[in-house]
């Protein structure tokens, strides 16, 4: 911090200190306007910047302004109120569908990665991560996101190897749940439903296990099967919300294929 001082500097000297100072400001200031001030890009633009940081986080009104106007920039500062408020399963579909209107959209990328990693789909979150950074490779969120993500699929590996040091006859139906669930978290879907099937040798009525191989299904974009299984596990159960928001999910994923 510097004092006036009249008897040893100039007007001219204090001119030249505040352009100084100023200079070094902006300077230090511009990392935080290109991760936070970012404005939204143009339709097929990739050197644009815009915002991840919706204005209101009011998801009434934000969701009110997706339903009248469902503009790129609606669906982004939607699906981040989503994100923000803990509701990263809600924000999956409008960032899918802000990137079918730019498909070139390093911050809709980036922000699909966030969701799916809070959600614990870490290899699908590293996907859309590493997409982000082929579209922008100096989009330092994307960088900071994607070591997070390969971070927690690194320490789920890590679990899936302790866990299946255990006894065969010390794997319990809740030890397959677990260890489907990491395979599922790493992205490998198939390992996850040959864990989740051998509690059928146990407990063929298993709705947690008949609804988890639905989901992997789901993932694998065979939604036949996934519709089968939690209609199965609906009728074992009846009153399994879960089932029921996967099976109505998995049947608008149909109607939207047809």
């Amino acid at each position: 911090m510097e004092t006036n001082n009249d008897n040893s500097e100039t007007n001219s000297d204090n001119s030249y200190r505040i352009i100084k100072v100023g200079i070094l400001i902006l300077l230090l200031l511009s990392p935080l306007v290109y991760l936070f001030v970012k404005t939204s890009e143009p339709l097929g633009s990739q050197g644009q910047s815009q915002t991840n940081q919706p204005t209101t986080t009011d998801i009434p009104a934000l969701e009110k302004a997706v339903n009248e106007n469902p503009t790129f920039d609606n669906l982004i500062n939607v699906s981040m109120a989503y994100i923000k408020n803990q509701m990263p399963n809600k924000s999956i579909e409008p960032l899918q569908r802000a990137l079918q209107m730019n498909p070139n959209s390093a911050i809709a990328y980036n922000d699909l990665g966030v969701a799916y990693i809070e959600l614990q789909q870490y290899q699908d979150g590293i996907d859309a991560c590493n997409k982000a950074l082929s579209i922008d490779p100096t989009f330092q969120l994307a960088k900071n996101n994607l070591k997070w993500g390969m971070d927690e699929k690194n320490k789920t590996i890590t679990s899936i190897k302790t866990q299946e040091q255990l006894p065969a006859d010390k794997k319990t139906i809740a030890y397959y749940i677990d260890n489907g669930m990491s395979y599922y978290k790493t992205g490998n879907y198939d390992k996850a439903i040959e864990a989740w099937s051998k509690i059928a040798d146990i407990d063929k009525k298993n709705t947690t296990a008949l609804n988890n191989i639905g989901s992997a299904f789901m993932m694998k974009h065979q939604v036949d099967d996934a519709i089968a299984l939690f209609k199965q596990a609906i009728e074992y159960e009846p009153n399994n919300q879960l089932a029921k928001n996967n099976l109505a999910w998995a049947l608008s994923e149909k109607k939207k294929a047809k």
